[in-house]
């Protein structure tokens, strides 16, 4: 079934002969739609909402968007815990158990990056005491953050 319409053509036609002769605007409110007749066929530019300024950052193609500074990317479990040390800073050592979706894979490649570094130590099961987060890793971060703060589109 087709629902009834807000205001009929006939009544569109008498409106619109009265916008153009008396070169006046009229704006008819039904339903919560407001419709809005001008004499000429397009609306004055008073009436029209100011065109959002666009970021140029987002308008950057992307092919001309060099590579993130961390090759190969991180993993998502490479990102959360490198996260996790960055909030607690470089050469600040952190207790194994602490970090969450970490294990000795994920160790293994962090320290083959040179990002992070775990104590001899171990606690159970062979994890490490404590693990903490190079100088080298902090500055990695730095950049990556850096690299998505200017290109915001990635």
């Amino acid at each position: 079934m087709t629902k009834r319409a807000l205001i009929k053509q006939a009544e569109l036609n008498r409106l619109a002969t009265v916008v153009k002769r008396n070169n006046i605007t009229i704006e008819v409110e039904a339903e919560g739609y407001t419709i809005r007749l001008h004499p000429s066929s397009v609306a004055p530019t008073s009436s029209r909402a100011p065109e959002p300024e666009r970021d140029p950052a987002w308008d950057i193609p992307w092919g001309d968007i060099p590579p993130e500074p961390i090759q190969p990317p991180l993993n998502w479990r490479e990102r959360k815990a490198m996260d996790y040390l960055m909030a607690h800073g470089a050469e600040v050592r952190v207790d194994w158990y602490a970090l969450k979706d970490y294990g000795h894979h994920t160790q293994k490649k962090l320290e083959e990056r040179g990002f992070v570094q775990a104590s001899s130590e171990t606690y159970r099961h062979g994890h490490p005491d404590q693990i903490w987060l190079t100088k080298a890793g902090a500055k990695a971060m730095r950049d990556q953050r850096a690299h998505r703060d200017k290109y915001p589109c990635l």
